[in-house]
């Protein structure tokens, strides 16, 4: 990792808005896997560059390759695990220094379906820890982690 930042949301290991927000599953290849708490659209998550560098065009070649190898192995793993419909990804954070994708899972008939993803939701799910822990077992299972 080139540049460490305190108060960084993806550098700093306390920084207390991502721990707020999500637990982290694992490193991968190129990026860190981030499960949401929010769990609205179950097995959202977000998968992370480690690197202060936030277009993907700033990944030297290799780095880029196995980000996005990442990003699609947890995809899978996540529509395997929870049989979602479809997996949206996103690119969020003017102003973060971090590329990032989120994973959003839908499902036919379920929340959000068929219509745009609200950041935030307006009835967020929150699951118990050992809920989370099964869901980050799994994955970190599925992905060999």
């Amino acid at each position: 990792m080139s540049v460490k930042e305190k108060g960084c949301f993806y550098c700093d290991p306390d920084h207390q808005g991502r721990k707020d927000l999500m637990i982290e599953v694992g490193k991968m290849k190129e990026g860190i896997l981030y499960l949401f708490k929010d769990q609205a659209h179950l097995g959202r998550c977000v998968v992370a560059v480690p690197e202060h560098k936030s277009e993907l065009f700033d990944l030297e070649p290799k780095q880029r390759h196995d980000y996005i190898d990442d990003v699609a192995a947890a995809a899978k793993a996540v529509k395997k695990l929870w049989g979602c419909t479809k997996i949206n990804y996103g690119a969020y954070g003017d102003k973060l220094p971090h590329l990032h994708f989120h994973l959003v899972p839908k499902y036919e008939g379920g929340f959000e379906f068929g219509g745009s993803f609200a950041i935030g939701n307006e009835e967020p799910k929150f699951l118990t820890e050992e809920e989370y822990g099964e869901m980050i077992a799994k994955l970190k299972k599925e992905l060999n982690m």
